[in-house]
């Protein structure tokens, strides 16, 4: 089983001040989990020893120095940035496949198209990856973990997803229901929100820093393919990653 954890940034409620919300994550393999959450751990105990219970790292919080971050000096913050980030680099496809849909303002009509467009799509790209594995030979369902700080918001979209299909299709290979948990609960949603944001710096801010350095880990059909997990719903002219190649080939 894989499961897929997602995290937002941004806020579909927030036009007035930005011009991108993103809806990104991550699918783990079942059996990477526990290697992820130590690695993890293992990068807390370096970045501030003497703590023993697991810090929920969010990527904001490193990188504007707040509550357990405010002692440490910027280098070390942006050394606990890379280190981090270098846990999503250094795992390999299938154990570990980022996905990400952005929504442009030109794409908003309101907050709850704004969750649906890019939920449904998100669930869909996540659907079809576990088609592909199944095809190539390695069955596998798929779970869903979402923030719980956003359960309500999502709670009733999967809903109407398993009964009725995204605007894409069927998701019949993401099974039961959705599970909510806090950061502090697992690992693998901190590392959905260092996906998130990321892919948000690099839309709202054309800071790349860390988007290239989880780019490669975006689900592909193959090596050196375009990356079909990366998807900007916006009705401007676009030449991102994820529009350059569906506008030469009028692929979605």
């Amino acid at each position: 089983m894989h499961v897929l954890y997602l995290d937002e940034s941004g806020d579909p409620n927030s036009w007035d001040i930005q011009n991108h919300f993103v809806l990104s994550g991550l699918a783990v393999h079942e059996g990477q989990i526990y290697n992820l959450t130590r690695q993890l751990d293992t990068i807390q105990a370096g970045a501030l020893p003497g703590i023993t219970i697991p810090i929920a790292f969010h990527a904001d919080d490193v990188r504007e120095g707040r509550g357990r971050f405010r002692e440490m000096n910027p280098t070390d913050r942006i050394r606990l940035q890379d280190n981090i980030y270098s846990v999503i680099s250094g795992s390999r496809f299938p154990n570990l496949v980022v996905f990400a849909t952005i929504v442009h303002v030109s794409y908003a009509n309101n907050s709850d198209q704004v969750l649906h467009d890019a939920f449904g799509d998100i669930c869909q790209r996540f659907n079809i990856f576990l088609q592909r594995s199944f095809q190539s030979g390695h069955p596998a369902k798929g779970l869903l973990v979402i923030d719980q700080a956003h359960e309500r918001r999502y709670r009733q979209l999967v809903s109407e997803f398993q009964r009725m299909g995204t605007s894409y299709g069927r998701i019949q290979n993401i099974v039961d229901i959705p599970y909510f948990a806090g950061r502090r609960d697992t690992r693998m949603l901190q590392l959905a929100d260092y996906c998130a944001f990321a892919v948000y710096r690099h839309y709202e801010r054309a800071d790349s820093t860390y988007f290239n350095v989880i780019k490669p880990r975006f689900d592909r059909r193959a090596s050196g393919q375009p990356p079909d997990g990366l998807k900007h719903l916006t009705r401007v002219a676009c030449t991102c990653e994820a529009c350059s190649w569906r506008t030469s080939t009028r692929s979605r």
